[in-house]
């Protein structure tokens, strides 16, 4: 059999289209086939994932406030949790023979001029080592599990990790501005 001046041409200008139809040919399915089947692969692996990774019982869990926390009346050694609050002032004790730091935390951040709540949380921590940004006032998340500690002392959150939040630089302008507009309102009703 003889080619074609004109098959000649069109495989010189498309060395690669021959070969491609060639592999196509080979595999029986085309091109449309090819991605609809990639498609449901990645689609079936983006379901096993999930399903994985955020069902129930997952590691993935959100923090509750620690005023969530004190409603839900969770008990001692059950499930792990993650609390957010802010940490009491004065309270951190770092135990360097017993390599742990007890802490308090408490839902309202101790520099704000009306707290709204009374919940507190003893925290004992199983390390020495805490975020640069651990210190009395610092907002954290800390997981851990509820635990009891003697029949005198009650309960205790026993944490395995201890996050500490970065404060905002917008929240702190924020602060100023609202602290710098209170004392202008204040210092105009005195002059009346």
């Amino acid at each position: 059999m003889s080619s074609s001046p004109q098959d000649t041409q069109s495989e010189k200008a498309d060395p690669a289209g021959g070969a491609e139809r060639a592999q196509t040919a080979q595999s029986g399915l085309s091109k449309g086939a090819q991605l609809t089947l990639g498609a449901l692969l990645v689609a079936g692996l983006l379901a096993w994932y999930g399903y994985t990774n955020l069902g129930e019982g997952s590691s993935f869990t959100y923090y509750q406030t620690l005023d969530e926390f004190a409603a839900a009346d969770v008990a001692a050694g059950g499930q792990a949790l993650r609390v957010h609050g802010y940490v009491a002032m004065e309270s951190i004790e770092r135990d360097l023979e017993g390599r742990q730091v007890r802490f308090v935390v408490q839902n309202d951040p101790p520099h704000a001029a009306a707290t709204t709540s009374e919940s507190r949380l003893a925290v004992v921590y199983q390390s020495l080592e805490t975020p640069d940004l651990f210190k009395d006032g610092a907002e954290v998340v800390v997981e851990g599990r509820l635990q009891q500690a003697g029949a005198d002392r009650g309960t205790v959150f026993v944490a395995d990790n201890v996050m500490a939040k970065c404060p905002s630089k917008f929240q702190a302008e924020a602060n100023l501005q609202a602290e710098a507009e209170g004392a202008a309102t204040a210092g105009s009703s005195q002059a009346m």
